[in-house]
Formats: C-alpha cells, structure tokens, sequence
C-alpha cells in the first residue's frame, strides 16, 4: 500500500509539472485534430492544460479509492484488485501521454 502512494504521488508531481510546461509551451489556441492539409480542429490552451490532468487525477483518485477498497474486504480476490489497479493505473498514464502528445504535436 505504501509503494502504491508513492507512486501515485510521483504520477500527481507529474501531470502538475507537465500541466505547467504545457501552459507555458503551448500556443494559444491548441490543435487536436488534423487531416491531410494539417489542423483543422482548434481548443484553447486551457482546456488542453485542464482536460489530460482532470484525466490523470481521476484516475489516481479511482485508483486509491480502489485500493483501499479492496484492501479492507478481506475475500476479494488479489486477481481482481490487479485488474482494477492496473486499469487505473493506465487512466492514470492516459492523462500525462495526451499532454505530452499536445505538446509534440503543437
């Protein structure tokens, strides 16, 4: 339980750090969507700032509220308490690879 807090706690320290790159780095309006002639659809930064790390804190608060969930009923399997905590663990990453990805691409 303890290394599970540590390292949603590093995941939380980056996806605020990225948060703060990206809205520094980003111009203003952010493009999300592109087709053979390049952008077509545009966002403003801070929704391309705010959306991947709402994503990332979901996850890691879904994730806790799973472990300590599980850890307490004692007849829960430790399979389904893998599956569950490596699903979040995937929503977790999906926040930060999508602001890293804005930040690549634009």
């Amino acid at each position: 339980m303890k290394k599970i807090s540590i390292f949603q706690t590093s995941i939380f320290i980056t996806i605020f750090l990225l948060s703060i790159i990206s809205f520094i780095v980003l111009p203003d309006n952010v493009a999300v969507q592109w087709n053979a002639n390049g952008a077509s659809n545009y966002i403003p930064k801070i929704y391309a700032v705010l959306i991947p790390a709402v994503i990332s804190l979901f996850g890691i608060a879904s994730w806790k509220y799973s472990s300590i969930r599980y850890n307490t009923n004692i007849e829960t399997s430790k399979k389904i308490q893998t599956i569950h905590s490596a699903i979040w663990l995937c929503f977790s990453f999906t926040g930060i690879i999508i602001s890293i990805l804005f930040m690549i691409m634009n």
